[in-house]
């Protein structure tokens, strides 16, 4: 107790904290303010308050919201320049396609008054424009940090302080505190990821689901978003939603093996009645996003299922019955998002491409649906070729308006990456789950012509990763059938590419798992189960070199 009998307040609107009393934390104000004729002043970036919280105009950062918090940065005249860049290159280009509030307003607003934000931003910023100007030569020479990556460390170091200074507030779940360091988490994972530092940005993305659960905002969420009048007015729905892309990212990325998921919290309502109407590109994707965490979590499911006695009969016809809902609901969302797009008519190439990328990932979504109830018979694939086959003419006609051909070297070309969602992914899984021997090595050489990242998936990684699979599968099967390899990246595969053998299960691997290894990834390691003396077992099969470029068997 303070003197007076007061309690000390840690949190609150303004004008509750400046008259020293509890605050009920009402939204948009406080009831405390209301009850006493008073103007509720909000809660600094989360909003609230007797202010137009939500108005667009407001939420865009003004010269005069930078000079007000002018003093975080005074004296840091380096801090400018990668606040610059962060504003004028990094926000604008990691987000990717599909971008979010979280990215044009909470975080920017966020550095400016929460000096654990302004560190993760300084130093994502740095490691963004250092990749981007130097060229893979230049990083491979240096063997010490230069000046440039000494500043972004220096940064991520305070950043880590500052969190630190949260966690009294944190222990007596001061959401306010919560919320900072989800931001940061958030900043800290897509940093990692730039860095080639895989490992260590699952860790964080790992720490901000637990701080998530922490804040039960999931479990709540869909009485939260009822009470507002557009979901993204919510602070606490950009952040999920940032977590949630990341989330759904490495889901893919692990999706072609069993593996621990402690992240099923993310699912959300993909159980819900799909949307009869979207209103922009956004609400697409974020019903699409739904509609696959819906399916890798029916994976998952189906592969507890495969172990005897993990899964009741009741809860196999359940398995069923989502299953079904899915594949409807993916019907019904591309009736619905074909009728937004004829509603928009002609669209820029900017546009274009965002109308390619959700179109792609529904094809994906398709086969991961019809397929993820039998997660150990891998010729089920093949009676999905047809949609394979539209698959990869969907990637082929993206790649003429999205991405950039091969750059000399292993390095990525950073001015290209982005933390969303691109055409990795499906063409992964095309290369991996599709035996057809030319489709799948349309997609490897698909993936061969780009040299980028997207989030978690590196193009060139990937790519070596998929052309290995191909050739530990095929070994010499076709070795006496006259297969065509070297065709336009763009054509249809003819009747002739498709009367091919069939390559049989005893040739498929199954469960296959890559492990980035090495901060940044100096190492490729590759994985898989087989059954050996009657048990099931994960089988190390290559290890590749990043720098000598070599598979060692």
């Amino acid at each position: 107790m303070r003197p007076g009998g007061r309690t000390k307040v840690k949190s609150g609107c303004r004008t509750c904290k400046i008259r020293k009393v509890k605050c009920d934390e009402g939204r948009p104000a406080c009831q405390r303010c209301i009850s006493t004729g008073r103007v509720c002043d909000g809660y600094g970036i989360w909003g609230g308050g007797g202010n137009a919280y939500g108005d667009p105009q407001r939420l865009t950062i003004s010269k005069s919201t930078q000079v007000i918090h002018r003093p975080l940065l005074s004296g840091i005249i380096d801090d400018k320049g990668y606040l610059e860049w962060f504003k004028c290159r990094t926000a604008i280009k990691i987000p990717g396609t599909f971008r979010s509030n979280f990215w044009s307003t909470l975080l920017p607003q966020a550095s400016f008054s929460e000096p654990a934000v302004l560190h993760a931003v300084l130093a994502l910023s740095s490691v963004h424009k250092r990749q981007t100007v130097n060229t893979d030569a230049q990083r491979l020479i240096r063997t010490n940090p230069d000046q440039q990556e000494q500043f972004g460390l220096r940064n991520y170091v305070k950043s880590i302080k500052a969190i630190g200074h949260l966690k009294p507030h944190c222990s007596i779940k001061d959401r306010a505190s919560f919320r900072v360091a989800l931001i940061t988490c958030v900043v800290f994972v897509c940093l990692e990821f730039l860095r080639g530092h895989f490992e260590t940005g699952l860790v964080h993305l790992r720490n901000g689901i637990s701080i998530l659960r922490e804040m039960k905002i999931l479990s709540n969420r869909n009485d939260a978003v009822a009470r507002l009048k557009s979901r993204r007015d919510s602070t606490d729905d950009w952040i999920i939603e940032a977590l949630s892309r990341l989330h759904l990212q490495v889901e893919l990325f692990q999706y072609t093996f069993e593996h621990p998921n402690p992240n099923l919290c993310l699912q959300g309502t993909w159980q819900n009645t799909p949307a009869s109407i979207f209103h922009s590109i956004f609400e697409g994707w974020q019903e699409l996003e739904r509609l696959l965490n819906g399916i890798i979590y029916l994976t998952h499911q189906a592969r507890r299922q495969a172990v005897p006695g993990c899964v009741s009969a009741k809860e196999s016809l359940e398995l069923l019955e989502h299953q079904q809902h899915i594949k409807e609901s993916l019907v019904q969302w591309l009736a619905t998002w074909e009728a937004f797009e004829q509603s928009w008519g002609p669209a820029s190439e900017e546009r274009q491409k965002a109308y390619l990328v959700l179109h792609v990932f529904h094809s994906m979504g398709a086969i991961m649906v019809n397929t993820c109830l039998h997660p150990r018979d891998e010729m089920i694939f093949d009676y999905h070729t047809n949609q394979f086959i539209f698959l990869i003419m969907q990637l082929a006609g993206l790649r003429d308006v999205h991405l950039i051909k091969t750059l000399p070297g292993h390095l990525m070309d950073m001015s290209r990456s982005v933390v969303d969602f691109g055409w990795i992914p499906p063409l992964y899984i095309t290369a991996v789950k599709c035996r057809v021997h030319r489709i799948r090595l349309q997609a490897i050489r698909l993936l061969e012509s780009t040299s980028h990242r997207e989030g978690i998936w590196d193009a060139k990684i990937t790519a070596c990763v998929a052309r290995k699979v191909m050739e530990i599968e095929e070994r010499d099967f076709y070795e006496n059938e006259d297969t065509e390899d070297f065709f336009p990246l763009d054509s249809l595969p003819t009747p002739r590419d498709l009367d091919l053998p069939v390559l049989p299960d005893s040739h498929r691997l199954r469960e296959v798992e890559v492990v980035l290894s090495g901060a940044p990834v100096d190492r490729i390691l590759l994985f898989c189960k087989r059954m050996q003396h009657g048990l099931d077992c994960r089988v190390l099969l290559s290890e590749f070199d990043v720098h000598l470029q070599r598979w060692k068997d």
